[in-house]
């Protein structure tokens, strides 16, 4: 029987807001403001950064664009937030495997 994976992981879904909401701090931005950069309601924003939602790999593009940031410096920010909160953390995350599909 194939291994399910965990689509609700709420400690991964709660650094994902964590960090979005100090990347969108740090450079002065409302919710509001991220949210027209990102073509994004305010609402969504405030369910990302709540850790209500995950964002899909559309709208992690159109965030990481309105923080100016890419994509992979906001993955990584994640990872380090998990890391910080939980060392064994980062063995529930799937990491990066180059060439395998």
């Amino acid at each position: 029987m194939p291994h399910r994976m965990d689509r609700s992981n709420q400690i991964l879904t709660a650094a994902f807001g964590q960090v979005l909401r100090d990347i969108r701090g740090q450079i002065g931005l409302t919710q509001e403001d991220l949210a027209e950069r990102a073509d994004a309601s305010v609402r969504f924003v405030s369910l990302l950064e709540n850790g209500k939602r995950q964002p899909s790999l559309s709208a992690l593009a159109a965030l990481s664009a309105g923080l100016g940031v890419t994509m992979s410096e906001l993955v990584v920010a994640v990872e380090a937030r998990l890391a910080a909160d939980s060392p064994s953390a980062e063995r529930r995350v799937p990491t990066s495997r180059a060439g395998q599909h």
